[in-house]
Protein backbone atom coordinates (compact mmCIF):
# COMPACT_ATOMS: atom_id res chain seq x y z
CA UNK A 1 0.00 0.00 0.00
CA UNK A 2 1.28 3.29 -1.09
CA UNK A 3 -0.35 6.41 0.96
CA UNK A 4 0.56 9.92 -0.36
CA UNK A 5 -0.50 13.45 0.28
CA UNK A 6 -3.57 14.82 -2.33
CA UNK A 7 -5.08 17.89 -2.89
CA UNK A 8 -8.28 19.58 -0.22
CA UNK A 9 -7.47 17.35 2.71
CA UNK A 10 -7.55 13.97 0.92
CA UNK A 11 -4.51 11.10 0.84
CA UNK A 12 -4.29 9.28 -2.17
CA UNK A 13 -4.19 5.79 -1.34
CA UNK A 14 -2.46 3.05 -4.24
CA UNK A 15 -3.37 -0.42 -2.96
CA UNK A 16 -2.05 -3.28 -3.94
CA UNK A 17 -2.54 -7.44 -4.47
CA UNK A 18 0.14 -9.89 -4.63
CA UNK A 19 0.26 -12.41 -7.94
CA UNK A 20 0.65 -15.00 -5.55
CA UNK A 21 -2.73 -14.97 -3.76
CA UNK A 22 -4.30 -16.70 -7.05
CA UNK A 23 -6.89 -14.45 -7.77
CA UNK A 24 -8.41 -13.74 -11.32
CA UNK A 25 -10.41 -10.80 -9.63
CA UNK A 26 -9.84 -8.64 -6.79
CA UNK A 27 -11.43 -5.25 -5.36
CA UNK A 28 -10.46 -3.44 -2.27
CA UNK A 29 -13.39 -3.19 0.08
CA UNK A 30 -13.80 -0.83 3.46
CA UNK A 31 -15.58 1.96 5.26
CA UNK A 32 -15.38 4.53 2.58
CA UNK A 33 -16.87 2.90 -0.42
CA UNK A 34 -19.43 1.00 2.46
CA UNK A 35 -17.77 -2.41 2.00
CA UNK A 36 -18.93 -2.50 -1.63
CA UNK A 37 -17.32 -4.97 -4.11
CA UNK A 38 -18.24 -2.84 -7.44
CA UNK A 39 -17.08 0.47 -6.32
CA UNK A 40 -12.74 -0.08 -6.35
CA UNK A 41 -12.47 -2.96 -8.70
CA UNK A 42 -8.31 -3.70 -9.14
CA UNK A 43 -6.87 -3.72 -12.01
CA UNK A 44 -4.37 -6.53 -13.11
CA UNK A 45 -1.00 -5.20 -13.47
CA UNK A 46 2.06 -6.74 -15.71
CA UNK A 47 3.35 -8.95 -13.34
CA UNK A 48 0.03 -10.52 -12.59
CA UNK A 49 -1.47 -8.85 -9.26
CA UNK A 50 -3.82 -5.87 -8.79
CA UNK A 51 -3.76 -2.45 -8.31
CA UNK A 52 -6.06 0.49 -7.43
CA UNK A 53 -5.76 3.99 -6.60
CA UNK A 54 -8.46 5.48 -4.23
CA UNK A 55 -8.78 8.85 -3.08
CA UNK A 56 -9.95 9.47 1.07
CA UNK A 57 -10.17 12.18 3.48
CA UNK A 58 -6.92 12.36 5.07
CA UNK A 59 -7.10 12.79 9.08
CA UNK A 60 -8.41 9.38 9.84
CA UNK A 61 -8.16 5.68 9.70
CA UNK A 62 -10.21 3.50 7.40
CA UNK A 63 -11.13 -0.46 8.11
CA UNK A 64 -10.74 -2.48 4.39
CA UNK A 65 -9.90 -6.04 2.97
CA UNK A 66 -9.27 -7.18 -0.33
CA UNK A 67 -12.45 -9.50 -2.09
CA UNK A 68 -10.80 -12.23 -4.32
CA UNK A 69 -12.63 -13.76 -6.84
CA UNK A 70 -16.18 -12.48 -5.38
CA UNK A 71 -15.86 -14.90 -2.69
CA UNK A 72 -13.11 -15.03 -0.82
CA UNK A 73 -11.64 -12.35 1.92
CA UNK A 74 -7.69 -11.43 2.17
CA UNK A 75 -6.20 -8.80 4.60
CA UNK A 76 -3.10 -6.58 3.29
CA UNK A 77 -0.54 -8.15 5.23
CA UNK A 78 1.68 -4.69 4.89
CA UNK A 79 -1.09 -2.53 6.59
CA UNK A 80 -0.71 -0.22 9.43
CA UNK A 81 -2.87 -1.96 11.78
CA UNK A 82 -5.29 -5.09 12.06
CA UNK A 83 -8.52 -4.66 13.97
CA UNK A 84 -10.83 -7.37 14.75
CA UNK A 85 -14.39 -7.80 13.13
CA UNK A 86 -17.34 -9.08 13.77
CA UNK A 87 -17.10 -12.01 11.54
CA UNK A 88 -14.62 -13.96 14.05
CA UNK A 89 -11.47 -12.11 11.48
CA UNK A 90 -9.30 -9.17 11.48
CA UNK A 91 -9.74 -5.84 8.87
CA UNK A 92 -6.73 -4.53 7.83
CA UNK A 93 -6.39 -0.81 8.66
CA UNK A 94 -4.61 2.20 6.93
CA UNK A 95 -4.17 5.34 8.57
CA UNK A 96 -4.40 8.48 7.17
CA UNK A 97 -4.09 10.54 10.25
CA UNK A 98 -0.20 11.60 9.58
CA UNK A 99 -1.34 13.25 6.32
CA UNK A 100 -3.94 15.38 7.55
CA UNK A 101 -1.54 17.92 9.12
CA UNK A 102 -1.14 21.40 7.27
CA UNK A 103 1.55 20.71 4.31
CA UNK A 104 4.76 22.96 6.02
CA UNK A 105 5.67 25.85 3.19
CA UNK A 106 9.02 25.22 1.57
CA UNK A 107 11.95 27.04 2.29
CA UNK A 108 13.19 29.37 -0.14
CA UNK A 109 16.79 30.41 0.02
CA UNK A 110 18.01 33.61 -1.48
CA UNK A 111 21.22 34.14 -1.89
CA UNK A 112 22.97 36.52 -0.15
CA UNK A 113 24.20 39.67 -1.93
CA UNK A 114 27.96 39.89 -2.13
CA UNK A 115 29.44 42.66 -1.94
CA UNK A 116 33.04 43.77 -2.83
CA UNK A 117 34.67 44.10 0.47
CA UNK A 118 33.41 40.75 1.19
CA UNK A 119 34.29 39.34 -1.94
CA UNK A 120 37.82 40.77 -1.31
CA UNK A 121 38.22 39.28 1.91
CA UNK A 122 37.42 35.77 0.91
CA UNK A 123 40.12 36.03 -2.12
CA UNK A 124 42.57 37.51 0.13
CA UNK A 125 41.79 34.69 2.92
CA UNK A 126 43.63 31.93 0.99
CA UNK A 127 47.01 33.53 0.16
CA UNK A 128 46.94 35.17 3.59
CA UNK A 129 46.74 31.61 4.73
CA UNK A 130 49.64 30.35 2.43
CA UNK A 131 51.94 32.81 3.76
CA UNK A 132 51.13 32.33 7.10
CA UNK A 133 49.60 35.58 7.97
CA UNK A 134 45.97 36.07 9.47
CA UNK A 135 43.77 37.15 6.58
CA UNK A 136 42.26 41.47 7.45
Amino acid sequence: MIKSRAAKGKARVTFTVDPGVGAQAAAVCGEWNQWSAGADVMHRDAGGGFSVTVDLDAGRAYRFRYLLDGQRWDNDWAADAYIRNDFGGDDSVVDLTALAGAVPPTARRTPAKKTAPAQAARKAAPAAKRAGKPAK
